[in-house]
């Protein structure tokens, strides 16, 4: 179920990097999005509250880090085939 929560963040997080102008604007994007979809791993009022809230944040950061990773391989990927059509 987690697997395919994070597919369809990952996904939304193309789609929504796509639409960025700017990378703080991206950041953000991914951030919110990443905090959506690890919802479900947040367990407000359970205890120890310390342990519930770094499986959440551990969630936010995997998630968002994959995004950019893929992001910025994609941008790189682009940014060579740019310069190969325009003969550099």
């Amino acid at each position: 179920m987690f697997r395919t929560l994070a597919t369809a963040a990952i996904l939304a997080l193309t789609v929504t990097a796509a639409q960025a102008d700017t990378s703080s604007q991206l950041g953000a994007r991914i951030h919110a999005a990443a905090e959506k979809a690890c919802a479900p791993e947040a367990a407000p009022g359970m205890h120890p509250s310390a342990h519930y809230d770094a499986i959440f944040e551990h969630c936010v950061y995997r998630i968002s880090n994959s995004a950019m990773t893929k992001y910025q391989a994609a941008a790189r990927a682009k940014a060579v085939q740019n310069d190969r059509l325009a003969g550099n």
